[in-house]
C-alpha cells in the first residue's frame, strides 16, 4: 500500500512540473491536456498561492508543492 501511495505521489510530482512548463507556451491553455493539468493540480496549487507570499510575480505555489510532495514521499517510503 505505502508503495502504491508513494508511486501516485511521484505521478502527482510530475503532473505538477508538466503544468510549470505547459505555462511556457504561448496559448497552452487551448489544449485539453494542459486543461486537464490544471483541474488536475489546481486543489493543491490553488490551496498554496493563497498560503505564500507574492514573489515578485512569480508563482512559487508549484515548487512549494513539489516539496511537500516529496517529503510526503520520504515519510512514506520509510514506513
Amino acid at each position: 500500500m505505502s508503495d502504491l501511495l508513494f508511486n501516485l505521489i511521484n505521478i502527482y510530482s510530475i503532473i505538477i512540473l508538466f503544468r510549470v512548463l505547459s505555462s511556457w507556451i504561448p496559448n497552452s491553455r487551448e489544449y485539453q491536456i494542459v486543461q486537464f493539468l490544471i483541474v488536475i493540480t489546481e486543489p493543491l496549487l490553488g490551496r498554496l498561492r493563497k498560503v505564500l507570499p507574492q514573489a515578485g510575480g512569480f508563482d512559487l505555489s508549484p515548487i512549494a508543492a513539489i516539496f511537500l510532495l516529496e517529503a510526503l514521499a520520504s515519510v512514506i517510503k520509510s514506513i
